[in-house]
């Protein structure tokens, strides 16, 4: 039998026919690797930005738990931390180097409002202090933020920064005005003694000074009717604004009075 005529080709007519052929397939390979290296950028971007996310939602729960420590931490102690490895682990169940450094390992900042610096329980805030009561945590996941807050002035602008406007700028404020109640304490008549958070003060005989002051919830609260604080008559936590008066001219034990005149 015969071949057809168009059967037979040369090794360079096949070699013609054939390169349209290798030319389509090296364009598509071309096309998939483009289409591929697309999908690889859109996808590690995707990623990155739901990285970014997760650590942020972490790093707002961690500053979360670590102002929840220092609430703790006021209620038991009566004053604030002086930095945040005094919390690790009893209040928050970090070690000192997860609690002072944020995931991406930049420095986590705890700054308390400056005029609290001389804060003392037993004497108390002023009622004009109160807005004053307050702390900032300050985490950043791209950098050190080295925040400055020696001043009223630089605090309340850290206080005020838009963190929306910088998501790896993570602010936790701590306002605690709340956690203060009021103790008043004045005198009719010469005589007795009183402590506030276990520091007492004594009239010696002589007239006692006035106190009015805020004080942290729990505060220890006592009232001797004796010149010098010993054994207190009186004895209660601070959980509500209170005030109490004495007269010496009450008859013996009930001369510390919270009502009103008379005895």
């Amino acid at each position: 039998m015969g071949n057809p005529a168009g059967s037979l080709l040369s090794p360079r007519e096949q070699r013609v026919l054939s390169e349209p052929e290798a030319g389509l397939t090296l364009i598509a390979v071309i096309g998939l690797l483009a289409m591929i290296s697309v999908s690889l950028a859109v996808f590690s971007t995707s990623m990155v930005r739901v990285w970014d996310r997760n650590n942020q939602e972490d790093e707002i729960r961690n500053l979360h738990m670590i102002a929840e420590g220092i609430i703790i931490y006021l209620h038991q102690n009566k004053a604030f931390p002086n930095s945040l490895t005094l919390l690790s682990p009893d209040y928050v169940a970090f070690s000192p180097a997860q609690i002072t450094r944020n995931p991406r390992g930049f420095p986590r900042y705890y700054l308390v409002h400056p005029s609290m610096g001389g804060f003392q329980n037993s004497t108390g805030l002023a009622a004009g202090e109160l807005v004053n009561a307050r702390f900032l945590l300050l985490s950043d996941l791209t950098r050190d933020a080295a925040p400055t807050a020696t001043t009223p002035t630089e605090f309340e602008t850290w206080w005020n920064t838009d963190d929306l406007t910088s998501p790896n700028l993570l602010l936790h404020r701590g306002n605690i005005g709340n956690l203060f109640f009021s103790m008043s304490i004045t005198s009719k008549g010469n005589g007795a003694s009183f402590s506030i958070n276990h520091v007492a003060t004594d009239s010696n005989g002589a007239l006692l000074p006035a106190h009015g002051g805020f004080h942290l919830i729990g505060t220890e609260i006592g009232f001797d009717e004796d010149n010098s604080y010993v054994t207190p008559d009186i004895l209660f936590a601070l959980t509500t604004n209170t005030a109490y008066w004495f007269d010496p001219l009450c008859v013996a034990n009930k001369r510390w009075n919270p009502l009103a005149p008379p005895c």
